[in-house]
This record gives C-alpha cells, structure tokens and sequence, in this order.
C-alpha cells in the first residue's frame, strides 16, 4: 500500500488560526478594546497601566449539559503585551464522565489577527506534524487538530453559551 506522507497545509492553518481570533473577539470584548487602544496609543505608561488591568481578567460561559445542568468553561487571561496576550480555557468542573476537561493555553498575536494553541491538556510544544507511530501517539496532524478543537470550542460558546456576569445573558452568535 502505497502511503503519501502528510503534508501541511499552510493556508488552512493560517486561515484556522485566523477564525479562532475573530472568535475570540466576538467571546471576549476586552481583547478588542485592548487592541484598538494598543495600535493607537505610543504612551508605554497608558500601555502598563491598561496590561496590568486586563491581566486575571476572566470571562465564564455557561453551556447546557447532557443531564439539563451546566458545562462553565472560564477563560482568563494569564499575560498582556502590546502585540500578545496569553489566554487559559478551562472547563470547570470536573466532568467524571470524561476522561479529562479541555484545557488549553492560547496565544493571541494582536499584529496578525491570529491566536495558536500552545498547550493542550499540559502537553506543550506542539509540532506541525508526528512521525507514526511516536511515543505520545500523537496523530500525525496533531498541532492542526488542536487548533481545530479550539475553533469547535469557541463555536459552541458562541452559539449555546450563556455569559455568567452577575446575571445570565444569551450570547448572540
């Protein structure tokens, strides 16, 4: 059997990547005004101040589960800079039914308009492709999965999830 070797797609990866930020966007406005402020403003004192403010920002989403209760997946942003901020998705709280709740680390690169996963589950170092088999049993496209889980993810937070700030609000997709 002839086997072709698994290239990447570059385009598709950008265009994945590019997606998630839109995305991210739309499921948290800070980082849009974070944005907008960063590109106009030179003051680097205006710059710490409003970094120092949004980093520990946090923002719940409520998504139904199977049993009628509620699936919270949190995001938090863990670090602030002029052109990146570092996010952490978390699903809380433990669901036993599941091996492991997605948790990931996102980097946001405001200068392209373009987020990557950097870590997922704890396992960090993500290659653009795996030799099969390898020990981890990684699949062979296992970065570009990742990322694509990321997109389903925020997909679903935009069309079921509910924002938990003080009262509940529809999200509108």
């Amino acid at each position: 059997m002839n086997r072709r070797k698994y290239q990447v797609s570059l385009a598709e990866d950008i265009a994945e990547k590019d997606a998630n930020y839109v995305r991210l966007l739309r499921l948290l406005p800070e980082l849009r005004i974070w944005r907008e402020q960063s590109r106009r403003s030179s003051a680097e004192g205006f710059e710490r101040q409003a970094a120092a403010e949004l980093t520990g920002h946090c923002s719940t989403f409520l998504l139904p589960g199977r049993d009628g209760s509620d699936i919270v997946m949190r995001i938090r942003i863990t670090e602030v800079f002029r052109y990146t901020t570092s996010l952490e998705i978390v699903q809380q709280p433990e669901d036993p039914e599941r091996l492991a709740n997605p948790a990931l680390l996102v980097r946001v690169y405001h200068d392209v308009d373009s987020t990557e996963v950097l870590s997922y589950q704890g396992q960090q170092v993500l290659q653009a492709r795996y030799g099969q088999p390898n020990r981890r049993m990684y699949q062979v496209n296992e970065k570009a999965l990742v990322n694509r889980f990321l997109g389903e993810l925020l997909n679903h937070c935009l069309q079921c999830g509910r924002v938990r700030a003080g009262r509940e609000m529809a999200l509108q997709a």
